[in-house]
């Protein structure tokens, strides 16, 4: 994965439970540990810290809310600083609840301008899930790209796990939120459905189990010679998904510093 000359900082943020940000955090961090090295890993959903139940990624738990659902500026702070003086790429996953708290806080700090100005790259991941919970993450999906588009880079995760994500028998690419939001989507990525239940079901174990794909290969894995074959087939499909993104967002980038090539004729 190239990034080019800034350091990734990824975030999940979608004000919807159950659509796939733990999920997204999981894959993100697998991948970042695959291609290049361990990330920083923080879980601040103080609801469901089903990221942080993962050891092999060493998950620090970060209550970033108050009782009175305010964001804890010192907590937030200090979870900033950490990243930066770091030196590495980091994952951050974020709660439902803390949605609305989170974007407003966000905005006041300047978040994505702070980043880059210390030479890391803010990316916003958000989940369009299918089914019931489709218009709400379509929903925070335009709030992302507006409070944020012109700073942070937007990577759109179409969670199509539980049922096909089209809106009136159109795809993504089709949508007037699309277009409306072109040009701050730096990437798009897909969950594709299981190509069988047994691969669903094997998929579903895993997350349960709170292992990564590399432990469920592993030695010591529970899962048997087949599941262990399925699994290694979702990895690759979803790395190979996340090459693309990246890739997408590399080109993004050099789009916006290069200059315009001549047309001759």
């Amino acid at each position: 994965m190239s990034t080019a000359s800034f350091i990734p900082v990824h975030m999940t943020l979608c004000g919807k439970g159950g659509v796939g940000k733990s999920v997204i955090a999981r894959m993100l961090t697998e991948y970042l540990t695959d291609r290049g090295g361990a990330p920083l890993a923080f879980d601040s959903d103080p609801v469901n810290a089903s990221f942080a139940a993962v050891e092999a990624f060493d998950v620090k738990r970060v209550d970033l809310i108050d009782a009175d659902q305010k964001i804890n500026p010192r907590r937030f702070d200090k979870m900033v600083l950490d990243i930066l003086e770091s030196g590495r790429p980091a994952v951050i996953d974020t709660g439902a609840s803390s949605f609305v708290a989170l974007m407003n806080y966000m905005r006041e700090l300047g978040l994505a301008e702070t980043f880059r100005g210390e030479g890391h790259e803010l990316f916003l991941h958000v989940p369009i899930a299918g089914g019931p919970s489709m218009p709400f993450t379509i929903e925070n999906f335009g709030d992302v790209c507006s409070a944020f588009g012109s700073h942070a880079g937007v990577v759109v995760w179409l969670n199509h796990f539980w049922e096909r994500i089209e809106l009136g028998g159109k795809p993504f690419d089709e949508w007037q939120i699309r277009r409306q939001h072109r040009d701050v989507i730096r990437a798009v990525v897909e969950i594709q459905r299981m190509s069988s239940d047994t691969s669903a079901q094997d998929f579903t174990a895993l997350l349960k189990s709170n292992r990564s794909f590399a432990e469920a290969a592993g030695p010591d894995s529970p899962f048997h010679l087949l599941s262990r074959s399925r699994l290694r087939r979702i990895r690759q499909i979803l790395f190979d998904g996340m090459d693309g993104a990246f890739a997408a967002v590399d080109a993004s980038r050099a789009a916006t510093v290069e200059p315009d090539a001549e047309v001759s004729g």
